[in-house]
């Protein structure tokens, strides 16, 4: 089982994707394009923890 921390930053990096997404789908893409970096590794990230 995971630990509580381990949890919670797993949902804080789910948060950031869902609302990154949501924004480069909402505004612009020159609005948007400084968090498509860490929308990336984040995404990445949980696809790693998911595997």
């Amino acid at each position: 089982m995971a630990r509580r921390w381990e949890t919670l930053s797993v949902l804080v990096a789910l948060e950031f994707v869902v609302v990154a997404g949501l924004l480069l789908l909402l505004v612009p893409f020159e609005v948007a394009a400084p968090v498509v970096p860490l929308f990336l590794v984040l995404l990445v990230a949980l696809h790693l923890y998911r595997s």
